[in-house]
């Protein structure tokens, strides 16, 4: 249900979970620096982007991780330095 919530339309969904199907997943779990980083970022993007925690702790992780964060909604997440984004369009 988790991966529903996050999708516009079946046909996003579709697109998604063929993109990931044959990926590595890794379950990464949120610490300190993590969460630190989050919250500055919401501190300085959510008055000029409406820039929301799971946003910041998306961003916040895979700058940690050094990974790319591979989204479809990167309109959101243009305005975090240092982010690695890769574009995927359903």
């Amino acid at each position: 249900m988790e991966l529903v919530q996050g999708m516009k339309n079946k046909k996003e969904l579709s697109a998604f979970k063929k993109l990931i199907k044959n990926l590595y997943i890794e379950l990464i779990h949120i610490n300190n620096k993590i969460s630190e980083q989050a919250c500055l970022y919401v501190e300085k993007f959510y008055l000029s982007n409406s820039f929301e925690l799971a946003d910041a702790l998306i961003a916040a992780t895979c700058i940690t991780y050094e990974d790319v964060l591979c989204t479809a909604n990167d309109k959101h997440y243009k305005v975090v330095p240092d982010l690695d984004i890769d574009v995927f369009r359903p």
